[in-house]
């Protein structure tokens, strides 16, 4: 049998299937053709996986790719570098500019990009100034027309809820209703960002509906998802109990060690994995997907429950058809290699506290669409603690 891509002899580790154990891969097109322990046959490439991990493409729940902002990042270069296949940019773009975010970036791409549309017109362009201190920006209708014109990458709604964002009292309140309104109205799905937010984080939550998405949820500051007894709120687990995702969106100012590791310890995982890569972080402390998946590890998460919220999770929330986060037969072939290394490797919060953690994962090579993409994690993410 000829085929176009053979992975041979890696650790296979798919949560979709329940699977685990040392597998080959065949790619034929941009489907997975076959998932057996021999397969016979050539291939046009072939990836030597022995002493590696191979898993679903990673998804990326969070991060900027809009490049025409002081944010975005080029994607298909994170996919080489990461292993991400997906990624959701969240909210970089609003209304008036989302139309040249896809012209612009979104189309070019290899790497499948979709996208939340900021509740702000303007987006995340002229976020210094707080891009809904000005009620007027607040677009729910522009919101609905953009989703309506690009329902297969435009796929819900943004708002970053600081109060430095979207103002204070009343108008915190407006702006965050018309976020909401917006979702519902344009049946889709609403991801809040919190952070000094002008309402508390249990009251924010009531207005959230199965679905819908809290980021940055190890966020230190005045807004955590811990009370005053550094416990997580009862208010945040009812609304994970009755569907609200809460995803880590690291980012620059957005994970704390503190807020984590008491969360974990009261019984509170994350329910996705997320970057929140950007300009301002791509070269510490966030760097890259694999990274921040080392983090979980570090903080005691199996490897299959890692990679599960790295995959499965934001899969199910982006495409409940089941075509992305699995290695399934017959599914399109995007596939990560992750090389796992031991030492002792520091690891940093977005607030300059340090953690070393054992294992790093580095992304070896990556699959999109049936295609082997150049490139690889290097090592400029590996940063030694010192003996």
């Amino acid at each position: 049998m000829q085929y176009d891509v053979l992975i041979r002899g890696g650790e296979v580790i798919d949560p979709s299937q329940s699977l685990r154990g040392v597998r080959d891969i065949a790619v034929s097109g941009d489907r997975i053709v076959a998932v057996e322990e021999r397969i016979e046959g050539e291939a046009r490439w072939t990836i030597d996986a022995r002493g590696l991990i191979v898993t679903p493409g990673l998804i990326d729940l969070h991060m900027h790719a809009y490049t025409h902002s002081p944010f975005g990042l080029d994607a298909d270069s994170l996919c080489a570098a990461g292993g991400v296949t997906t990624m959701l940019d969240t909210g970089t773009a609003g209304s008036y500019n989302f139309d040249a975010f896809r012209k612009g970036d979104i189309d070019r791409y290899q790497t499948q990009v979709l996208a939340l549309v900021n509740l702000s017109c303007m987006g995340l362009v002229a976020a210094n100034l707080g891009e809904l201190m000005d009620r007027r920006y607040a677009d729910v209708e522009g919101v609905k027309q953009t989703i309506a014109r690009h329902p297969d990458v435009a796929v819900g709604v943004k708002i970053r809820a600081g109060k430095h964002i979207i103002g204070d009292g009343e108008q915190g309140w407006a702006n965050l209703r018309d976020a909401v309104r917006a979702a519902r109205e344009s049946e889709t799905w609403l991801m809040v960002h919190i952070g000094e937010c002008p309402m508390s984080l249990p009251e924010l939550c009531d207005q959230l509906s199965p679905g819908d998405c809290i980021t940055h949820c190890f966020k230190g500051g005045s807004t955590t998802i811990l009370n005053d007894s550094g416990r997580v709120y009862d208010g945040v687990r009812a609304a994970a109990e009755r569907g609200v995702l809460f995803d880590v969106g690291h980012g620059r100012g957005s994970f704390e060690w503190d807020i984590v590791e008491a969360a974990i310890e009261d019984g509170f995982e994350p329910h996705v994995i997320s970057t929140d890569l950007h300009t301002m972080n791509i070269h510490g402390p966030v760097y890259d997907m694999p990274t921040t998946m080392s983090k979980f590890l570090h903080l005691g998460m199996s490897l299959d429950r890692v990679i599960e919220l790295s995959t499965l999770a934001p899969a199910r929330r982006l495409d409940p058809t089941g075509e992305i986060g699995t290695l399934r037969v017959g599914t399109v072939a995007d596939i990560a290699v992750l090389e796992k290394r031991e030492g002792r490797f520091r690891f940093t919060d977005s607030y300059g506290h340090d953690r070393v953690g054992s294992e790093l994962l580095i992304a070896a090579s990556t699959v999109r669409r049936g295609e082997i993409v150049p490139g690889g994690g290097g090592l400029r993410m590996r940063q030694l603690a010192d003996e």
